[in-house]
Formats: structure tokens, sequence, C-alpha cells
């Protein structure tokens, strides 16, 4: 009876211990019903700081681990493989890392020490694993033994359960209910794939991203319904774009959570799922900046067939306070030369602008130059704003005129020419040529010495508006919404043809 006796109590406290209601809510990796990837860092040496509950799956040998939040994980390239290391964890992978949030789940454990989880609430039974300094686990319940040694109930990211003791690790706290991740300085909301070269892709739901887009497309303290608007627009486009966005313009503007103000993901928030169609089908839909009073048709802009985009179409854009409705910009044109890749003997002579554009864009120029005439045509615009950038900018538009000055007349065998310079060019000298290398050259005249520009910005270039101009102006935009036009009807007027819903 003893032996029967003793062998029932052995599996009562196996079985029956008895469990805290709380803790007890299952945890899960997060799901983004409509998903988006953001290229938002890449390097080879760089700090994670986990704010909130993720998990760390090493791609290389699927080891899983919950990270203890509120701390940084580093990530450096050795070889080539990715070592990510927090405290006691250190992990290598030469296929990268998967840092997935976690929801659900109401407490957890952090540990201070490498500290052994047994098979059992007791000293003697075997370990079923060992949690690391740096690793968190789900606390599932409480049991208290006889001699009162108190025993928490866990299980870890791979799903073994075990038992810890109250005197080898803290008392159970609240998961982080709300959870981001900073990456160079920059709060993101979702997940992140980092590969083993240390390009770190942002994975999220589509209008989380949205909210750290449209305040950076679009200022937050314009009318709501201009927000509504670019909230619209930048769902369509990151819909259509496929694959991985980046994060800078050449996609949209993504600043994760560290940007996102309670105006724009109001606007986010008063759209959800509205997104742009054509014959029933989702569009990819384009903005920038200021039209000059009308946007512009694709084909006029950009090596586009214009049937095949027949909602991308010349609108007008009236009302815009923009300061880049107009413009100006100096070249010189040894500038231009450059652009264009003459070398730096070359002589500029004239410049015609080929603009067959609806409003009259830029899509080619034709250069009369000492090594004869060339013509460049069928030119995107962003083709065109490069030949013809300053030293420092890109032009605005290709939707531009030019006003040549020349300022020079040179002597030659034969004939006096009119030119915009002489930088480059062979000047005769006491008995020899020499090549004018210098900004500022000393011309005798009959009333004295005069110091001069060897090439003057005398080349000037007019033009209206900033950006590609195809889809929807914001400052258009903006006019449109201060009239009390709604969103959905700002994108219709540039989009037209479209239908405008979830």
């Amino acid at each position: 009876m003893l032996k029967k006796f003793g062998l029932t109590l052995s599996v009562t406290a196996i079985i029956l211990f008895p469990l805290s209601t709380q803790g007890a809510g299952a945890s899960s990796p997060a799901s983004y019903p409509s998903p988006v990837q953001v290229q938002i860092y890449n390097d080879t040496s760089f700090i994670v700081y986990n704010g909130g509950l993720y998990e760390l799956q090493n791609l290389q040998t699927g080891e899983k681990v919950f990270l203890q939040p509120n701390t940084n994980v580093s990530f450096n390239k050795n070889g080539t493989s990715l070592v990510s290391t927090l405290n006691n964890l250190k992990f290598s992978s030469n296929k990268g890392f998967r840092l997935q949030e976690i929801i659900g789940g109401n407490q957890i454990h952090n540990f201070s020490s490498d500290t052994k989880i047994h098979k059992s609430a007791s000293h003697l039974s075997n370990v079923a694993t060992t949690a690391k300094k740096g690793e968190s686990v789900e606390h599932i319940g409480i049991h208290t033994a006889t001699n009162g040694d108190k025993w928490f109930k866990v299980k870890n990211a791979r799903g073994i359960i075990g038992w810890v003791s109250r005197s080898s690790t803290y008392e159970p706290i609240e998961a982080p209910s709300f959870s981001t991740i900073t990456v160079n300085g920059k709060k993101y909301r979702g997940s992140l794939m980092i590969d083993a070269n240390g390009k770190v892709i942002n994975h999220l739901d589509m209008e989380n991203y949205l909210k750290g887009v449209v305040p950076n497309e679009m200022p937050a303290s314009w009318e709501p319904n201009a927000l509504e608007a670019q909230a619209i627009v930048a769902r369509s486009f990151a819909l259509k774009a496929g694959n991985t966005l980046s994060s800078g313009t050449m996609s949209q503007v993504y600043r994760g959570y560290s940007s996102e103000t309670s105006r724009s993901s109001a606007a986010v928030d008063a759209t959800t799922g509205i997104v742009v169609r054509y014959g029933g089908k989702p569009v990819q839909t384009f903005f920038f900046s200021t039209s000059g009073g009308k946007t512009a048709n694709v084909s006029d802009v950009w090596n586009s067939s214009q049937s095949a985009f027949p909602y991308l179409v010349s609108v007008e854009s009236p009302d815009e306070t923009s300061p880049y409705n107009s413009w100006t910009e100096k070249l010189s044109a040894r500038r231009i030369l450059n652009n264009f890749g003459y070398g730096s003997d070359t002589v500029l002579f004239d410049v015609k602008l080929y603009k067959p554009g609806q409003n009259g864009e830029v899509r080619g120029a034709t250069l009369i130059t000492s090594e004869g005439t060339k013509s460049f045509s069928n030119l995107n615009e962003l083709d065109i704003r490069k030949y013809f950038q300053t030293d420092k900018n890109l032009l605005r538009s290709n939707w531009f005129d030019l006003n040549l000055q020349k300022t020079y007349n040179v002597q030659n065998t034969n004939e006096v020419t009119s030119q915009f310079g002489i930088k480059g060019q062979l000047v005769q000298l006491n008995g020899k040529t020499n090549s004018i290398s210098t900004s500022l050259v000393n011309i005798q005249t009959t009333n004295g010495i005069i110091s001069q520009h060897s090439d003057p910005a005398t080349i000037t270039a007019t033009g209206k508006g900033w950006g590609h101009r195809i889809g929807m102006s914001q400052y258009g935009a903006q006019a449109m919404a201060k009239k009390g036009v709604s969103g959905i009807n700002i994108v219709k007027h540039y989009f037209p043809g479209t239908t405008v819903s979830k």
C-alpha cells in the first residue's frame, strides 16, 4: 500500500500541478493581410533594436529563439556568413535571418544568465533545454512545490515546454502589446528579413506601410482630402509595383513608424483598401510635386504607348501655389557639353530643342559643335533633365525653353564667330598656342585689361513644374482640397476614366 500510495503521489505531482490562468494565451507570428516588402537598409555591420517581442530565425539552420524585448541585436558580416549576437545568443548564417514580429501571449520570462529548463518541476529532473541570456520564453503556468519552491512552466520559440525555478529566473512580465523595430535610427512596424550580405527588408501590412509613406510624400499639415488622395495613389502605386519596393524616391519615400503623424495616419485609415482601377483592373498611379498648370501625357514624358495608358493623360491643374510653378536655371556651354559626353576641347556653337509634347515637353536636342552636328531624340524626361542639369541639380522638369546668349567674339583664321565661352580653346600667345584652363581670363581692350569668366553661365533654362508631371500633382491636389473636393474625386480628376473604390 505504501508503495502504491507513493506512486500515486508521484503521478499526481506531475500531472495535477495547479496552473495560473495568467500567461495562458498562445503567441503566434504576426500575419499581414496585404503584405508589402521594402528595402530599408544595407550594410555589413549594424545594430537592430527590438522594441517588442520578436522571434529570430536562422534561415540556414532553422534555429528559432524569442529575443528579450528592448535589447540590441548586432549583425556583422564574417566571410560568407552574417553573425547575429545578443548577450549569450550567437548565430551564424550564410542565408541570413528573419526577425518575425510575434503577437498574442500574455506573459514572458527573461534570463540574466544561461538557465536550465527542466522536464518537470524538480531540480532532479532531466534538462529539456537551456535558455540563453538574451532569450525570452513564454509563461504558461505556475507550480509551488511542497517545500515552497516556486516553478514556472514555460515554452520557448522551438515549442519545447518545461519548468524553470524561480531561483534562476525573474517573475513573468507582460509581453509587449505593440512592437517596433529600430534600424539605423528609424523605427519600423512589422518584421525584417536580413540576407547574408546585410540587406534589410521590412515586411509589413500595406496600411501600416502607407502610414510611413504619406507624411514623407506630402506635408501632414495639408488638407485632409489632399492627404486622402495621396494615400489612395500611394496604395495603388505600391499594389502594382510588385516585388520589393525601395524606401527612397525610386519607389515611394518610406521612413517607417518614426515618421508617422496622426493627420496622415487618419487619411490612411479613412481610405483603407481604396485603390484606382481602369477597366476594372488596378493600375499603377504616379504622382509628383508640381505640374506648372498642366500635367503631361505619358507619351510626352516617357517612351510609353499612350494607348496602353489612357488614364495617364494631360489635364488642367490650376491654382497650384508651389514655388516651382515656374523656374529658371543658368548653365554654361561647358556644363552642357560635359553632360552630353563631349571632350574638353569641343566648342558649342548652338543648341536646338526638340519639343513634340502636347504642352511643349522636351524630348530631345540637336547640338551644333566644333565636332559637327548631333541630334538626340525620344529621350525620357529624366534623361533630358540630366542632359541639362546644372553643376548641382537636375532640371526640375522636361517642360522648358532655352535662352542662349553668346558673350565672346572669337577671331579665327578666316572669320569672327560668336561663342558662349572660350574655356578649353587654343589661343595664340607669343608665337605659341595655349589651351585656356582657368575659370577667369584677362582680356586686353581699348580701355584696358578686363577680367571675364572663360565659361560664363549664359544659357538660361526657363521651365514649369517639378517632377515627371505624370498623374497626380500634389500641389494641385492641395488646391482642389482647399475647394472642398474629396480625396476620391481629386484622384479621378488626375486619372481620367478610372474608378476609385475598395
